[in-house]
């Protein structure tokens, strides 16, 4: 009786490069990149991607991919997250692949090309980097969780914001037919005028409840993916008319080309708010007060935003501070929180998605602030449909 064949290990280097990525990587997204480069002597020059699986279900969530732009599988078959068997996706033909760890599917392993990814399974190296892949992943997907749940809690305060705004705006529409009726009947020239002042900050009023109710709600953004241009145009309609009320020019700079980011929608909002408070903080003592906002490319895999003050230069901290704030207003350290806005908090949330915040200082230029974000790498029909939308 012939003795059973032992299956190769995988490749030393290999090997090494997945397990360092629990060392190196400080976000799921980030690791998600490190370990498809490191895979990518073993898959080739062929597109591929790496996916989460959403915890409450079949979904998949694209962290990282290489090569020619596609489209992936949306979510597994169900025969692949019990069995955890590859398999064909019937409607992309795409090869998953995947990944296991403590006894369940954590994500998967996409290969684009199904002829490719069908010849991977004759190669024995393959299932047990498969496996430590599945045990990294998890461990990095397991680091967001507090993320995740900062999210959820930033959804219940969207539901009371609008709840708020809608109750607000009821005794201002009020208030305003009065005003209406109340200008009809008055004779008095200055009554008139005072009147009409009135009139024009309940006007004021409903359009700042407008702004908000546009800022909180849903973006439409799918799997993650939002327009980088469309994001930042938003963001500066809810907060350019404060900015600019304050005697601060506001220049933006948009391109002209759909930029698709992986990004969590409020996340990203919230770091963009604060990086315009630290320049509209920095630019009230200077000459010339001027803050530019530019999008711009920042490498193949990542997409910028430029916020870029006309202060004095100063190069900020980037602890975040927001847990030792007490949540009495009248503290001193609150009060001073709202002159020194968290720029750790935007750095922790950017870094929660796979990007960054850059931050650098001059004498003559102020400071940048420079929010990086992963791009997405979409097939060119999705891409000239975003532009046609934008």
């Amino acid at each position: 009786m012939s003795a059973p064949a032992v299956l190769p290990s995988p490749p030393p280097e290999i090997e090494s490069s997945l397990l360092g990525v629990l060392l190196t990587a400080e976000s799921a997204r980030e690791g998600a990149n490190a370990l498809l480069d490191a895979l990518i002597p073993l898959v080739g020059a062929v597109a591929a991607a790496i996916a989460v699986r959403d915890r409450d279900g079949l979904t998949l969530h694209v962290l990282a991919e290489v090569g020619a732009p596609r489209a992936w599988p949306a979510k597994l078959a169900p025969q692949a997250a019990v069995s955890g068997q590859p398999g064909v996706d019937p409607f992309t033909g795409v090869m998953v692949f995947p990944l296991r760890a403590n006894g369940r599917v954590v994500g998967a392993l996409l290969i684009g090309d199904s002829i490719q990814g069908s010849g991977l399974l004759k190669d024995r190296q393959l299932a047990p980097l498969l496996d430590t892949t599945g045990a990294v992943l998890s461990a990095l997907a397991s680091r967001t969780d507090a993320e995740l749940q900062r999210r959820s809690g930033l959804r219940s305060v969207d539901a009371i914001l609008e709840g708020m705004a809608h109750q607000m705006a009821n005794p201002l529409t009020g208030a305003s037919a009065i005003a209406q009726l109340l200008e009809e009947d008055l004779t008095a020239p200055e009554h008139r005028v005072a009147l009409s002042q009135i009139r024009q900050e309940l006007t004021r009023a409903f359009t700042v409840l407008h702004d908000l109710l546009e800022f909180q709600r849903d973006t439409r953004a799918q799997d993650g993916i939002l327009d980088l241009n469309a994001a930042v145009e938003r963001i500066i309609r809810f907060r350019g008319y404060a900015i600019r009320e304050q005697g601060i020019a506001l220049d933006v700079e948009t391109t002209s080309d759909f930029k698709p980011v992986r990004a969590d929608a409020r996340g990203l909002e919230q770091a963009m708010l604060l990086a315009l408070r630290y320049a509209e903080m920095q630019s009230h003592g200077a000459v010339n007060r001027r803050i530019a906002v530019r999008v711009r490319d920042a490498g193949p895999r990542d997409v910028a935003v430029d916020v870029i003050d006309s202060g004095p230069g100063n190069v900020p901290e980037l602890t975040a501070d927001y847990f030792d704030l007490p949540f009495y207003s009248e503290h001193p350290a609150r009060r001073t929180s709202d002159d020194r806005p968290d720029l750790g908090l935007a750095a922790s949330i950017l870094r929660g998605g796979g990007g960054s915040l850059q931050v650098s200082g001059s004498k003559t230029d102020g400071t940048t602030l420079t929010l990086v974000l992963p791009r997405a790498n979409l097939p060119e029909s999705v891409t000239r449909h975003g532009m046609a939308k934008s």
